[in-house]
Protein backbone atom coordinates (compact mmCIF):
# COMPACT_ATOMS: atom_id res chain seq x y z
CA UNK A 1 0.00 0.00 0.00
CA UNK A 2 2.77 2.34 0.44
CA UNK A 3 3.51 2.70 -3.01
CA UNK A 4 -0.14 3.97 -3.81
CA UNK A 5 -0.38 7.42 -3.69
CA UNK A 6 -3.62 7.62 -0.74
CA UNK A 7 -6.22 10.79 -1.26
CA UNK A 8 -5.70 12.82 1.86
CA UNK A 9 -8.80 12.43 3.26
CA UNK A 10 -8.47 8.94 3.37
CA UNK A 11 -8.04 8.14 7.47
CA UNK A 12 -10.26 11.30 8.33
CA UNK A 13 -13.25 9.49 6.52
CA UNK A 14 -12.46 6.10 7.23
CA UNK A 15 -11.95 7.24 11.19
CA UNK A 16 -15.33 9.25 11.01
CA UNK A 17 -17.19 6.15 11.53
CA UNK A 18 -15.99 5.88 14.64
CA UNK A 19 -17.01 9.18 15.78
CA UNK A 20 -19.19 10.08 18.52
CA UNK A 21 -19.32 6.25 20.16
CA UNK A 22 -22.17 5.24 22.38
CA UNK A 23 -21.79 5.87 26.15
CA UNK A 24 -20.96 2.24 27.94
CA UNK A 25 -23.96 2.09 31.00
CA UNK A 26 -24.13 -0.36 33.81
CA UNK A 27 -27.61 0.42 35.09
CA UNK A 28 -28.10 2.12 37.79
CA UNK A 29 -26.98 5.26 36.40
CA UNK A 30 -27.96 8.71 36.37
CA UNK A 31 -27.37 11.24 33.61
CA UNK A 32 -27.64 14.81 33.37
CA UNK A 33 -27.87 16.31 29.77
CA UNK A 34 -27.49 19.79 28.58
CA UNK A 35 -27.82 21.01 25.24
CA UNK A 36 -26.78 24.57 24.19
CA UNK A 37 -26.75 26.44 20.81
CA UNK A 38 -23.56 27.88 20.58
CA UNK A 39 -22.94 30.78 18.39
CA UNK A 40 -19.63 30.80 16.42
CA UNK A 41 -17.72 33.83 18.16
CA UNK A 42 -18.52 31.97 21.46
CA UNK A 43 -16.75 28.30 20.08
CA UNK A 44 -13.38 29.36 21.19
CA UNK A 45 -14.69 29.77 24.31
CA UNK A 46 -15.67 26.12 24.93
CA UNK A 47 -12.39 24.44 25.09
CA UNK A 48 -10.90 26.85 27.45
CA UNK A 49 -13.79 26.75 29.54
CA UNK A 50 -13.48 23.15 29.64
CA UNK A 51 -10.39 23.22 30.66
CA UNK A 52 -11.22 25.20 33.71
CA UNK A 53 -13.84 22.27 35.07
CA UNK A 54 -10.05 19.79 33.96
CA UNK A 55 -7.87 21.96 37.02
CA UNK A 56 -10.88 22.36 39.43
CA UNK A 57 -10.84 18.36 39.72
CA UNK A 58 -7.15 18.16 39.37
CA UNK A 59 -6.55 16.99 35.70
CA UNK A 60 -4.53 19.72 34.15
CA UNK A 61 -3.11 18.29 31.33
CA UNK A 62 -5.99 16.08 29.82
CA UNK A 63 -6.16 14.62 26.67
CA UNK A 64 -7.99 14.43 23.49
CA UNK A 65 -9.41 18.00 24.07
CA UNK A 66 -8.99 18.97 20.75
CA UNK A 67 -11.66 16.55 19.01
CA UNK A 68 -15.24 17.12 18.99
CA UNK A 69 -15.99 14.06 20.90
CA UNK A 70 -14.30 14.23 24.72
CA UNK A 71 -14.91 12.12 27.06
CA UNK A 72 -12.80 12.73 30.95
CA UNK A 73 -13.67 10.85 34.44
CA UNK A 74 -13.59 12.98 37.21
CA UNK A 75 -14.16 10.37 39.25
CA UNK A 76 -17.47 12.03 41.34
CA UNK A 77 -19.09 11.88 37.61
CA UNK A 78 -17.65 10.63 34.08
CA UNK A 79 -17.91 13.60 31.37
CA UNK A 80 -19.01 13.32 27.74
CA UNK A 81 -18.88 16.78 25.39
CA UNK A 82 -19.91 16.92 22.22
CA UNK A 83 -19.72 19.54 19.82
CA UNK A 84 -22.01 19.73 16.80
CA UNK A 85 -22.78 22.34 13.80
CA UNK A 86 -25.62 24.36 16.01
CA UNK A 87 -25.04 23.44 19.16
CA UNK A 88 -23.02 21.42 22.19
CA UNK A 89 -24.41 18.89 24.83
CA UNK A 90 -22.83 18.04 27.78
CA UNK A 91 -23.37 14.49 29.33
CA UNK A 92 -22.67 14.12 33.33
CA UNK A 93 -22.88 10.38 34.09
CA UNK A 94 -22.56 8.44 37.43
CA UNK A 95 -23.79 4.85 38.95
CA UNK A 96 -26.26 5.49 41.16
CA UNK A 97 -28.31 3.19 43.46
CA UNK A 98 -31.20 5.85 44.99
CA UNK A 99 -34.42 5.21 46.00
CA UNK A 100 -35.68 8.51 44.10
CA UNK A 101 -34.69 8.42 40.37
CA UNK A 102 -34.08 12.02 39.90
CA UNK A 103 -33.24 12.74 43.17
CA UNK A 104 -29.26 13.72 43.47
CA UNK A 105 -28.49 14.25 40.09
CA UNK A 106 -24.96 13.99 39.30
CA UNK A 107 -24.95 18.05 37.39
CA UNK A 108 -24.93 18.30 41.22
CA UNK A 109 -21.00 17.54 41.63
CA UNK A 110 -20.23 20.38 39.50
CA UNK A 111 -19.19 23.61 40.38
CA UNK A 112 -22.29 26.13 39.94
CA UNK A 113 -19.77 28.97 38.19
CA UNK A 114 -18.53 27.07 35.92
CA UNK A 115 -22.02 25.77 34.41
CA UNK A 116 -23.07 29.43 34.75
CA UNK A 117 -20.12 30.80 32.24
CA UNK A 118 -21.25 27.94 29.73
CA UNK A 119 -20.91 29.17 26.06
CA UNK A 120 -24.12 29.15 24.64
CA UNK A 121 -27.95 29.54 25.73
CA UNK A 122 -29.62 26.28 26.96
CA UNK A 123 -32.16 24.40 24.38
CA UNK A 124 -32.33 20.83 26.20
CA UNK A 125 -31.74 20.03 29.68
CA UNK A 126 -32.93 16.61 30.62
CA UNK A 127 -32.11 14.45 34.08
CA UNK A 128 -31.87 10.57 32.87
CA UNK A 129 -32.56 7.45 35.21
CA UNK A 130 -31.64 4.23 33.79
CA UNK A 131 -32.69 1.41 36.34
CA UNK A 132 -32.57 -2.52 35.97
CA UNK A 133 -35.49 -3.65 36.30
CA UNK A 134 -34.04 -7.31 38.06
CA UNK A 135 -32.39 -5.38 41.24
CA UNK A 136 -33.78 -2.39 41.57
CA UNK A 137 -36.06 -2.49 44.47
CA UNK A 138 -38.51 1.02 43.11
CA UNK A 139 -42.38 0.12 42.27
CA UNK A 140 -42.14 0.32 38.56
CA UNK A 141 -45.67 -0.83 37.94
CA UNK A 142 -47.00 1.86 35.34
CA UNK A 143 -48.96 3.41 37.82
CA UNK A 144 -46.44 4.12 40.48
CA UNK A 145 -44.00 5.65 37.62
CA UNK A 146 -46.19 9.08 37.37
CA UNK A 147 -45.21 9.90 40.99
CA UNK A 148 -41.62 10.34 39.65
CA UNK A 149 -42.97 12.74 37.23
CA UNK A 150 -44.69 14.79 39.62
CA UNK A 151 -47.88 13.20 38.88
CA UNK A 152 -47.86 14.28 35.03
CA UNK A 153 -49.18 12.25 32.25
CA UNK A 154 -46.68 9.84 31.19
CA UNK A 155 -45.20 9.60 27.69
CA UNK A 156 -43.76 5.58 27.12
CA UNK A 157 -43.05 2.50 25.26
CA UNK A 158 -41.23 -0.35 25.24
CA UNK A 159 -37.99 -0.19 23.53
CA UNK A 160 -35.02 -2.34 21.62
CA UNK A 161 -37.78 -4.76 21.29
CA UNK A 162 -38.93 -5.40 24.08
CA UNK A 163 -35.94 -5.40 25.97
CA UNK A 164 -36.17 -1.93 27.52
CA UNK A 165 -39.11 0.79 28.31
CA UNK A 166 -38.41 4.43 28.63
CA UNK A 167 -40.80 7.12 30.25
CA UNK A 168 -40.97 10.71 30.17
CA UNK A 169 -43.53 13.45 30.66
CA UNK A 170 -41.70 16.07 28.39
CA UNK A 171 -42.17 18.66 30.40
CA UNK A 172 -39.79 21.14 32.58
CA UNK A 173 -39.92 20.73 36.11
CA UNK A 174 -38.69 22.73 38.80
CA UNK A 175 -35.24 22.65 39.27
CA UNK A 176 -35.49 23.49 34.89
CA UNK A 177 -34.83 19.65 33.56
CA UNK A 178 -37.41 17.78 32.57
CA UNK A 179 -36.95 13.90 33.30
CA UNK A 180 -36.36 10.63 31.23
CA UNK A 181 -36.85 7.11 32.93
CA UNK A 182 -35.21 4.50 30.97
CA UNK A 183 -36.19 0.84 32.62
CA UNK A 184 -33.30 -1.99 31.93
CA UNK A 185 -35.29 -5.18 31.44
CA UNK A 186 -32.98 -7.27 28.78
CA UNK A 187 -30.39 -4.70 27.41
CA UNK A 188 -27.70 -6.24 25.46
CA UNK A 189 -24.12 -5.02 25.99
CA UNK A 190 -24.27 -1.68 25.09
CA UNK A 191 -27.88 -1.57 24.32
CA UNK A 192 -28.43 0.60 27.21
CA UNK A 193 -26.19 3.33 25.72
CA UNK A 194 -27.63 3.36 22.29
CA UNK A 195 -30.95 3.54 23.72
CA UNK A 196 -30.03 6.51 25.51
CA UNK A 197 -28.37 8.68 22.75
CA UNK A 198 -31.51 7.95 20.35
CA UNK A 199 -33.75 9.15 23.19
CA UNK A 200 -31.61 12.53 23.72
CA UNK A 201 -31.48 12.68 20.27
CA UNK A 202 -35.04 12.83 20.07
CA UNK A 203 -35.75 15.66 22.12
CA UNK A 204 -32.60 17.64 20.83
CA UNK A 205 -33.53 17.42 17.34
CA UNK A 206 -37.19 17.65 18.07
CA UNK A 207 -36.37 21.48 20.15
CA UNK A 208 -33.80 22.16 17.17
CA UNK A 209 -36.72 21.68 14.94
CA UNK A 210 -39.35 23.86 16.15
CA UNK A 211 -37.03 26.80 16.27
CA UNK A 212 -38.48 27.56 12.89
CA UNK A 213 -41.72 27.58 14.85
CA UNK A 214 -41.41 31.32 15.84
CA UNK A 215 -40.69 32.70 12.60
CA UNK A 216 -43.12 30.73 11.00
CA UNK A 217 -45.47 32.31 13.46
CA UNK A 218 -44.35 35.61 13.26
CA UNK A 219 -44.56 36.10 9.13
CA UNK A 220 -48.17 33.53 8.73
CA UNK A 221 -50.06 37.10 9.80
CA UNK A 222 -48.12 39.17 7.21
CA UNK A 223 -48.21 36.67 4.15
CA UNK A 224 -52.87 37.35 3.42
CA UNK A 225 -51.54 41.03 3.13
CA UNK A 226 -48.76 40.65 0.67
CA UNK A 227 -51.30 37.71 -1.36
CA UNK A 228 -53.64 40.49 -1.39
CA UNK A 229 -51.35 43.33 -2.48
CA UNK A 230 -50.41 41.19 -5.46
CA UNK A 231 -52.81 40.45 -6.34
CA UNK A 232 -54.35 43.89 -6.55
CA UNK A 233 -51.48 44.72 -8.70
CA UNK A 234 -52.07 42.10 -11.09
CA UNK A 235 -55.69 43.03 -11.39
CA UNK A 236 -54.16 46.42 -11.80
CA UNK A 237 -51.93 45.40 -14.54
CA UNK A 238 -54.59 43.72 -16.32
CA UNK A 239 -57.11 46.82 -16.44
CA UNK A 240 -54.65 49.66 -16.54
CA UNK A 241 -53.85 49.48 -20.49
CA UNK A 242 -50.03 50.32 -19.67
CA UNK A 243 -50.39 53.63 -18.54
CA UNK A 244 -48.95 53.62 -14.80
CA UNK A 245 -46.86 50.95 -15.36
CA UNK A 246 -43.72 52.67 -14.10
CA UNK A 247 -45.85 53.09 -10.50
CA UNK A 248 -47.00 49.29 -10.39
CA UNK A 249 -43.58 48.22 -11.07
CA UNK A 250 -42.52 50.60 -8.17
CA UNK A 251 -44.88 48.84 -5.95
CA UNK A 252 -43.84 45.38 -7.57
CA UNK A 253 -40.47 46.37 -6.06
CA UNK A 254 -41.52 46.99 -2.94
CA UNK A 255 -43.25 43.71 -2.36
CA UNK A 256 -40.65 41.54 -3.81
CA UNK A 257 -38.04 43.19 -1.83
CA UNK A 258 -40.20 42.87 1.30
CA UNK A 259 -41.27 39.21 0.51
CA UNK A 260 -37.02 38.30 -0.76
CA UNK A 261 -36.04 39.52 2.37
CA UNK A 262 -38.20 37.34 4.19
CA UNK A 263 -37.05 34.25 2.35
CA UNK A 264 -33.39 34.84 2.97
CA UNK A 265 -34.10 35.71 6.69
CA UNK A 266 -36.34 31.80 6.66
CA UNK A 267 -34.23 29.72 4.40
CA UNK A 268 -31.60 28.42 6.10
CA UNK A 269 -34.12 27.74 9.25
CA UNK A 270 -36.66 26.29 7.77
CA UNK A 271 -34.46 24.20 5.93
CA UNK A 272 -32.70 23.05 9.38
CA UNK A 273 -36.13 22.03 10.64
CA UNK A 274 -36.85 19.77 7.74
CA UNK A 275 -33.58 17.80 8.48
CA UNK A 276 -34.19 17.79 12.08
CA UNK A 277 -37.52 16.39 12.11
CA UNK A 278 -36.49 13.99 9.33
CA UNK A 279 -33.71 12.80 11.85
CA UNK A 280 -36.50 12.83 14.93
CA UNK A 281 -38.32 10.40 12.59
CA UNK A 282 -35.37 8.00 11.66
CA UNK A 283 -34.08 8.27 15.53
CA UNK A 284 -38.08 7.18 16.55
CA UNK A 285 -37.56 3.98 13.62
CA UNK A 286 -34.23 3.29 15.50
CA UNK A 287 -35.62 2.84 19.03
CA UNK A 288 -37.86 -0.35 17.83
CA UNK A 289 -40.64 0.95 19.86
CA UNK A 290 -44.01 -0.96 20.81
CA UNK A 291 -46.73 0.68 22.90
CA UNK A 292 -47.74 0.27 26.48
CA UNK A 293 -50.84 -0.34 27.20
CA UNK A 294 -52.67 2.82 28.70
CA UNK A 295 -50.31 5.50 27.69
CA UNK A 296 -49.01 7.36 24.52
CA UNK A 297 -45.65 5.82 23.04
CA UNK A 298 -43.19 8.27 22.38
CA UNK A 299 -43.82 8.00 18.22
CA UNK A 300 -47.14 8.85 18.67
CA UNK A 301 -47.21 12.19 21.22
CA UNK A 302 -44.12 13.68 19.02
CA UNK A 303 -46.16 12.55 15.37
CA UNK A 304 -49.36 14.36 17.07
CA UNK A 305 -47.17 17.59 18.68
CA UNK A 306 -44.10 17.96 15.84
CA UNK A 307 -45.56 17.99 12.52
CA UNK A 308 -48.47 20.06 12.93
CA UNK A 309 -45.24 22.86 13.64
CA UNK A 310 -43.22 21.82 10.51
CA UNK A 311 -46.21 21.57 8.64
CA UNK A 312 -46.51 24.96 9.41
CA UNK A 313 -42.63 25.69 8.91
CA UNK A 314 -43.46 24.29 5.53
CA UNK A 315 -46.50 25.85 4.47
CA UNK A 316 -44.96 29.16 5.09
CA UNK A 317 -41.86 28.55 3.23
CA UNK A 318 -43.77 27.14 0.32
CA UNK A 319 -46.00 30.46 0.45
CA UNK A 320 -43.17 32.38 0.71
CA UNK A 321 -41.62 30.66 -1.97
CA UNK A 322 -44.78 30.84 -4.11
CA UNK A 323 -45.19 34.35 -3.44
CA UNK A 324 -41.79 35.07 -4.70
CA UNK A 325 -42.26 33.05 -7.88
CA UNK A 326 -45.35 34.76 -8.73
CA UNK A 327 -43.97 38.31 -8.58
CA UNK A 328 -41.37 37.49 -10.79
CA UNK A 329 -43.53 36.27 -13.24
CA UNK A 330 -45.59 39.29 -12.93
CA UNK A 331 -42.71 41.68 -12.88
CA UNK A 332 -41.43 39.81 -16.24
CA UNK A 333 -44.59 40.40 -17.81
CA UNK A 334 -44.30 43.85 -16.94
CA UNK A 335 -40.89 44.77 -17.78
CA UNK A 336 -42.05 43.24 -21.39
CA UNK A 337 -45.38 45.73 -22.00
CA UNK A 338 -43.10 48.49 -20.97
CA UNK A 339 -40.33 47.31 -23.00
CA UNK A 340 -43.08 47.14 -25.83
CA UNK A 341 -44.32 50.19 -25.32
CA UNK A 342 -41.18 51.93 -25.24
CA UNK A 343 -39.85 50.42 -28.41
CA UNK A 344 -43.50 51.67 -29.98
CA UNK A 345 -42.15 55.40 -28.75
CA UNK A 346 -38.92 54.74 -30.20
CA UNK A 347 -40.07 53.86 -33.40
CA UNK A 348 -42.66 56.83 -33.52
CA UNK A 349 -39.80 58.99 -32.54
CA UNK A 350 -37.96 57.54 -35.43
CA UNK A 351 -40.47 57.83 -38.36
CA UNK A 352 -40.99 61.00 -36.76
CA UNK A 353 -37.42 62.36 -37.28
CA UNK A 354 -38.20 60.73 -41.12
CA UNK A 355 -40.32 63.00 -41.55
CA UNK A 356 -38.76 65.85 -40.46
CA UNK A 357 -35.56 64.63 -42.26
CA UNK A 358 -38.07 64.37 -45.98
CA UNK A 359 -39.07 68.09 -45.37
CA UNK A 360 -35.82 69.27 -44.10
CA UNK A 361 -34.33 67.78 -47.41
CA UNK A 362 -37.16 69.17 -49.57
CA UNK A 363 -36.88 72.55 -48.05
CA UNK A 364 -32.75 72.19 -48.51
CA UNK A 365 -33.40 71.37 -52.04
CA UNK A 366 -35.84 74.31 -52.73
CA UNK A 367 -33.23 76.85 -50.84
CA UNK A 368 -30.75 74.93 -53.30
CA UNK A 369 -32.77 75.89 -56.21
CA UNK A 370 -33.10 79.04 -55.17
CA UNK A 371 -29.27 79.16 -54.96
CA UNK A 372 -28.71 78.16 -58.28
CA UNK A 373 -30.96 80.95 -59.50
CA UNK A 374 -29.71 83.54 -57.10
CA UNK A 375 -25.59 82.91 -57.99
CA UNK A 376 -26.71 82.47 -61.28
CA UNK A 377 -28.22 86.02 -61.42
CA UNK A 378 -25.46 87.50 -59.21
CA UNK A 379 -22.79 86.18 -61.64
CA UNK A 380 -24.69 87.12 -64.68
CA UNK A 381 -24.94 90.68 -63.05
CA UNK A 382 -21.01 91.02 -62.96
CA UNK A 383 -20.38 89.72 -66.20
CA UNK A 384 -23.29 92.53 -67.18
CA UNK A 385 -20.84 94.96 -65.16
CA UNK A 386 -17.98 93.63 -66.89
CA UNK A 387 -19.98 94.22 -70.22
CA UNK A 388 -20.74 97.59 -69.49
CA UNK A 389 -16.94 98.81 -68.97
CA UNK A 390 -16.36 96.83 -72.49
CA UNK A 391 -18.98 98.87 -74.27
CA UNK A 392 -17.64 102.28 -72.32
CA UNK A 393 -14.31 101.94 -73.89
CA UNK A 394 -15.72 101.54 -77.90
CA UNK A 395 -16.01 98.30 -78.14
CA UNK A 396 -19.27 97.71 -79.66
CA UNK A 397 -21.02 94.74 -78.25
CA UNK A 398 -24.72 94.02 -77.41
CA UNK A 399 -24.96 93.63 -73.85
CA UNK A 400 -27.82 92.26 -73.17
CA UNK A 401 -27.73 89.56 -75.56
CA UNK A 402 -24.75 88.24 -73.78
CA UNK A 403 -25.88 88.14 -71.02
CA UNK A 404 -29.15 86.58 -71.76
CA UNK A 405 -27.06 83.89 -73.40
CA UNK A 406 -24.67 83.87 -70.60
CA UNK A 407 -27.48 82.67 -68.17
CA UNK A 408 -28.40 79.36 -68.86
CA UNK A 409 -24.55 78.83 -69.69
CA UNK A 410 -23.90 79.83 -66.26
CA UNK A 411 -26.96 77.98 -64.39
CA UNK A 412 -25.92 74.51 -66.38
CA UNK A 413 -22.16 75.41 -64.25
CA UNK A 414 -23.97 76.29 -60.80
CA UNK A 415 -26.26 73.23 -60.91
CA UNK A 416 -23.24 70.81 -61.84
CA UNK A 417 -21.14 72.36 -59.11
CA UNK A 418 -23.79 72.26 -56.50
CA UNK A 419 -24.61 68.21 -57.72
CA UNK A 420 -20.81 67.67 -57.69
CA UNK A 421 -20.45 69.38 -54.05
CA UNK A 422 -23.06 66.98 -53.12
CA UNK A 423 -21.23 63.63 -54.39
CA UNK A 424 -18.30 64.83 -52.71
CA UNK A 425 -19.92 65.25 -49.10
CA UNK A 426 -21.48 61.99 -49.27
CA UNK A 427 -18.24 59.65 -50.52
CA UNK A 428 -16.48 61.19 -47.48
CA UNK A 429 -19.77 59.80 -45.14
CA UNK A 430 -19.44 56.85 -47.00
CA UNK A 431 -15.58 56.43 -46.21
CA UNK A 432 -16.32 57.51 -42.63
CA UNK A 433 -18.28 54.98 -41.77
Amino acid sequence: MKYLTECPERKLLNDDIHARPYLELNPPEQVSYLALLVDREDRPRELEHLRLLCAHFGQSNPNNLDGKDISIDFGLFRFKMEVHAEYTHYKFIRQSNLTEPFASPPIQAVPVDWLQGLPGKLLVGIQVAIIDAASSKLNLSTANLANYFAGNRLIGGKIAGGNGAAYSDFLIHEDGFSRLLIINHHFAPGQAGRCLQRLLEVETYRMLALLGLPKARAILPELPDADRQLVKLTAALDEDGGHSDEALLDELTQLAATIENKVSATYARFNATRNYASLVNIRLEQMRESKIEGIPSFTEFLERRLNPAINTCNSVDHWLHQLAQRISNINQLLLTRIDVRRKQQNQDILESLNRRAKIQLRLQQAIEGLSVIAITYTAVSLFGVLLGGIKAIGIPINSDLVMALLIPIIGVFVYLGVVHLHETIENEDRGQN
